[in-house]
């Protein structure tokens, strides 16, 4: 007997709830140019189903697509999720008014990530918190935000469990920060005042002193995970780890970061040039492409993981 040809598939008859599930493992990007253009039934889910959007995570894509395009993805994302938007996250291109789109549309936001975003600004953050008051969780690591936003943010967001707010502290900082005055408990001050519902706290390489952290202790009782890795103005004195004892999962100042996610980013001034800084491009290599054996040859093929943007120089058409 001679078998039956096969049938050409139709993937436009597959079910709308397979398809989610498919387009639900998706990134942004991959719905937006790719599976969302296959067909006009993938286009039509793609655009309408807003649970495929009320988590998105665009963490990778400014490293990977021309700011002008994961702008428009971002505001696209924003847009398809009609309003149930629980949870954002970004690195390096979200600024003032790309923040300002998603507060606007997106209340009922859960969780924010934004990491080396250096073009919000305390102002235009401060504007944009304000209209996340279901907010739970805050992810800001290495932005350019300082002082009173830890109080604005707890003001505007009373349901806030856990607070990331970490910063560069090199080695050599660490030497002279008792004798330049580098210490700073605004910050400190302003979380204790305005989180008292606070469970995880993490304070990576933060200029507050013991006081600070006192106040923290004092009036975040339901504490229950304290990472204030590099924070060299901390002297773990009887008195502070006294009160430190009742945190479950406690990283002190010089605690290894080696599982911190963008421990990359932190260069020591002390060993700039050296074998150090190699290896930190290769932790930084590791970061980008999620492959923990990636290395470079050596720091001119740095240069060149930056260059691929181009393969995305099409304008984005949503």
């Amino acid at each position: 007997m001679v078998p039956a040809e096969d049938e050409a598939r139709d993937w436009a008859e597959m079910p709308s709830d397979a398809l989610a599930a498919v387009f639900a493992k998706l990134d942004v990007a991959e719905i937006l140019l790719g599976a969302g253009l296959v067909c006009r039934a993938w286009r039509r889910l793609a655009a309408s189903d807003p649970t495929l959007w009320r988590r998105v995570d665009m963490t990778y894509q400014g490293d990977q697509l021309q700011t002008e395009e994961v702008e428009a993805m971002a505001r696209a994302a924003v847009d398809r999720s009609a309003g149930t938007m629980e949870a954002f996250g970004a690195e390096t291109f979200v600024n003032d008014e790309l923040l300002r789109y998603i507060s606007q549309r997106a209340p009922s936001l859960k969780s924010l990530h934004l990491c080396l975003c250096h073009s919000v600004t305390n102002e235009g953050f401060a504007e944009a918190i304000n209209c996340f008051p279901l907010l739970e969780e805050l992810d800001v690591t290495f932005c350019s935000l300082n002082g009173s936003m830890c109080e604005t943010t707890g003001r505007a967001c009373p349901q806030l469990k856990c607070f990331r707010l970490n910063e560069r502290w090199s080695v050599l900082q660490s030497e002279f920060a008792p004798y330049e005055g580098m210490d700073d408990d605004t910050e400190a001050l302003g979380i204790a005042s305005t989180m008292p519902g606070l469970q995880e706290l993490q304070l990576i390489g933060n200029q507050l002193t013991n006081d600070g952290l006192m106040a923290i202790l004092d009036r975040c009782p339901l504490l229950e995970s304290l990472d204030i890795r590099q924070c060299y103005n901390i002297q773990m004195d009887d008195a502070l780890k006294s009160k430190c004892a009742r945190i479950r999962d406690l990283k002190l100042p010089h605690d290894s970061i080696s599982d911190f996610r963008y421990r990359a980013y932190i260069v020591s001034i002390a060993n700039s040039g050296s074998d150090f800084e190699l290896d930190m491009y290769d932790d930084l290599l590791d970061v980008v492409t999620e492959d923990d054996d990636a290395d470079f040859d050596d720091m001119n093929d740095f240069d060149d993981t930056v260059s691929d943007g181009g393969m995305y120089d099409d304008d984005f058409d949503i």
